[in-house]
């Protein structure tokens, strides 16, 4: 079995994957969409957008990832002991 800590677009960094390390996680679950682009991400969970607020709108199409991003997501996690797979 694989531990896994899931991490926002907002929390890649090394202390979050420190953190994640510390927890006794080897794996990251990276959640690529960005649910806080409507605002800022000053909690770690997604409000605002749409009827009624909730997850708002996942994503922007005009913003995508690019192999160098997610190439160097994975170096820093790797540096930190940690994984994840694409």
């Amino acid at each position: 079995m694989k531990l896994g800590f899931g991490l926002y677009r907002h929390m890649l960094n090394r202390e979050n994957y420190r953190f994640a390390r510390q927890c006794g996680a080897t794996h990251l679950v990276i959640h690529l969409v960005d649910y806080f682009n409507q605002g800022a991400a000053d909690s770690d969970q997604p409000v605002g957008g749409g009827r009624g607020g909730g997850w708002g709108f996942a994503g922007n199409p005009d913003q995508l990832w690019t192999a160098e991003e997610l190439q160097a997501i994975k170096d820093e996690a790797a540096e930190e002991g940690l994984e994840y797979d694409v």
